[in-house]
């Protein structure tokens, strides 16, 4: 049987988590913000600065996603590491995914400062580095400025979503497919060679939602999706136009299961 063109990519109770977590966000981050947030893509006119995959350019990439994020820079420790050199693999990986590293980890400091951790392995491909420091930024959105409780247990696909609501979806939504996060009682992460918590076909829904929500019917931005984000995307939007969400804002983060 061939799926009609209006129905959604995602199952029920993952359409609903999404759809839940999305007005829960709205709320705390205000309809202003996200309404109003520019779409960050992958051209100049967004990093204007030289990028050659060194320290140095990376941090200025770091402090143009904290303006993006709206996450003030000086707050944002950046420490830097290579393949598995920092020994944080997550205690439960397999002997047999030995080639398996995390691309970046968060960790609030006592001093306030967030510590956000980057892997240069990834320097080379600039589009995926900004996927990483968005999430580890996601973190401080989130668990840093106290809006979630680190126990909740979807912390990580929350963290996956913030991106999306402050504009930089695209990126984390190319680069899903390589990503699979891990987190422990100190930190939270990801490392190479597996997907998401967020898959392809959540984030098409979450971007249709976004653009939904934003009253833009054809984006101009979702030609930069790649083929099956993008299929699922166009897809998700057929759903939403004819099944509209309820996006009332009349509910608080007990709400979320697990909070």
């Amino acid at each position: 049987m061939f799926w009609s063109s209006a129905s959604c990519p995602l199952d029920d109770e993952s359409r609903q988590w999404v759809d839940d977590s999305f007005r829960w966000l709205v709320a705390e981050l205000s309809p202003e913000v996200v309404r109003d947030v520019p779409v960050v893509l992958p051209e100049p006119h967004f990093f204007p600065d030289a990028y050659d995959g060194s320290r140095r350019a990376v941090r200025k990439m770091v402090d143009r996603v904290c303006e993006y994020m709206d996450v003030d820079h000086e707050t944002i420790e950046v420490r830097f590491f290579e393949g598995e050199s920092t020994g944080r693999i997550h205690p439960l990986a397999s002997p047999e995914s030995g080639q398996a590293h995390p691309l970046g980890t968060y960790r609030m400091k006592p001093s306030g400062k967030h510590a956000i951790s980057l892997n240069m392995d990834q320097a080379g491909d600039p589009e995926m580095m900004v996927a990483t420091i968005a999430h580890e930024l996601g973190h401080v959105i989130l668990l840093g400025e106290g809006r979630l409780d680190e126990d909740y247990e979807a912390h990580e696909p929350m963290t996956d979503l913030v991106t999306v609501l402050y504009g930089l979806g695209v990126f984390s939504a190319n680069s899903s497919f390589v990503f699979e996060q891990w987190t422990n009682s100190q930190f939270q992460g990801w490392r190479a060679g597996g997907a998401g918590y967020l898959t392809e076909e959540a984030y098409g829904y979450a971007l249709a939602l976004f653009a939904h929500f934003r009253s833009e019917r054809k984006p101009a931005w979702s030609k930069y999706l790649k083929t099956n984000v993008k299929a699922y995307f166009k897809r998700s939007a057929r759903f939403l136009e004819k099944n509209p969400p309820n996006m009332s804002f009349a509910f608080s983060s007990n709400e979320l299961d697990g909070n």
